[in-house]
C-alpha cells in the first residue's frame, strides 16, 4: 500500500536533547561495540587501559567539529554533514520507531554508524530495513532521506536533482543489479541474522521471484516557512505506477517551532556540548 503522510515535528530543548544523544550513539556505535574485548585483550598484556577513559575518548572524536559552524557560519547543503545527518537520523527514527507497532522496520545498521568518512555526508541508501509482515512474509526497506528549505514546492532534492529521491529511487527499481550490490556491501556490517534476511532479499531478486516485497521510503524534512503536504511529494505521488510492484512510503517531516537552519545550528551545538 502506498503512504503519502506529513507529520509536525516541533523542535525544543528535549527534541534536541534526544536526537543529538541519538546522534552520538549512533557515531559511537561500533567503536563503542569493540571496547569491552578491547580491554580483555589489553589486560592480557597489561596495558593498563581504562575503560571509562576509553569510552570518553571515543565520545569526544566521533563526530566531526565543523570549522564553518565553530566560526558562526553556515555549510553549502551540499556539503552539510550535520544537515545530511539529520535528515538519515530523522527518517531512520520514523521508519523504525514511529510508526504503530506492527509497521515499524527493523533497520540492523545505520549509515550514520559505518560511512566511510567521518569528515563527509554518507552516501548510498540512506537506510535499509526489513520488517516480516502478518501473514508470515518478508518486506524490505530502502529509504532515501532529504532536507531542504528551498521555498519551491517540490523542493529540486525531490525529483529534478541528479541524487533527487524520485530518480535514486528509480535508479533501484529498474536496476536489480545496482540494487544487489548496495545490499551485498550492507550485508557486511550486519549479524548472521540480518544477514540471512538481507541476503534472503539478495537472492529473491537475483531468481526474479516475488517472495518478498519492496518499500520504497522517503523521508523529506521541511519547516513551516516551506512546507506544501499538496505538493512537495512531487513525482514520487504523481508517477507511483512507475514503482510497481513495490509501494512507496513517504513521510513529509516538517519543523513547527524553528526552520530548517536554525534547527540544524541547535543540534550541532548540543552535538558539540555532550562531546566536549
Amino acid at each position: 500500500m502506498n503512504t503519502f503522510s506529513k507529520f509536525d515535528v516541533r523542535v525544543f530543548d528535549k527534541f534536541i536533547d534526544k536526537f543529538a544523544e541519538k546522534y552520538i550513539e549512533q557515531r559511537n556505535a561500533l567503536s563503542a561495540a569493540v571496547i569491552e574485548e578491547a580491554l580483555k585483550v589489553s589486560e592480557g598484556l597489561g596495558t593498563g587501559f581504562d575503560l571509562s577513559q576509553i569510552k570518553t575518548i571515543v565520545r569526544q572524536n566521533a563526530v566531526y567539529v565543523d570549522p564553518i559552524r565553530e566560526k558562526g557560519g553556515t555549510p553549502n547543503p551540499v556539503n552539510d554533514i550535520y544537515r545530511s545527518d539529520l535528515g538519515e537520523l530523522l527518517t531512520t527514527y520514523y521508519f523504525e520507531e514511529k510508526l504503530d507497532e506492527g509497521h515499524r522496520y527493523i533497520i540492523p545498521a545505520k549509515n550514520i554508524s559505518t560511512r566511510e568518512r567521518y569528515d563527509m555526508p554518507g552516501r548510498g541508501i540512506d537506510a535499509i530495513g526489513y520488517r516480516i509482515k502478518e501473514d508470515g512474509t518478508y518486506e524490505l526497506l530502502i529509504a532515501e532521506a532529504k532536507v531542504s528549505g528551498q521555498k519551491q514546492n517540490p523542493p529540486a532534492v525531490v525529483d529534478q536533482t541528479d541524487d533527487s529521491i524520485y530518480k535514486t529511487h528509480k535508479k533501484y527499481h529498474d536496476d536489480s543489479d545496482t540494487l544487489k550490490q548496495r545490499l551485498v556491501e550492507y550485508s557486511k556490517n550486519l549479524d548472521a541474522k540480518d544477514v540471512v534476511v538481507i541476503m534472503f532479499f539478495v537472492i529473491n531478486i537475483e531468481n526474479k521471484t516475488n517472495n518478498c516485497e519492496i518499500t520504497y521510503g522517503c523521508g523529506l524534512v521541511r519547516d513551516y516557512t516551506c512546507v506544501d503536504e499538496t505538493k512537495d511529494f512531487g513525482k514520487m505521488k504523481s508517477n507511483v505506477n512507475e514503482f510497481e510492484p513495490g509501494n512507496i512510503h513517504f513521510a513529509i517531516l516538517s519543523f513547527t517551532e524553528e526552520t530548517i537552519d536554525s534547527t540544524i545550528d541547535l543540534f550541532y551545538k548540543k552535538v558539540r556540548e555532550l562531546t566536549k
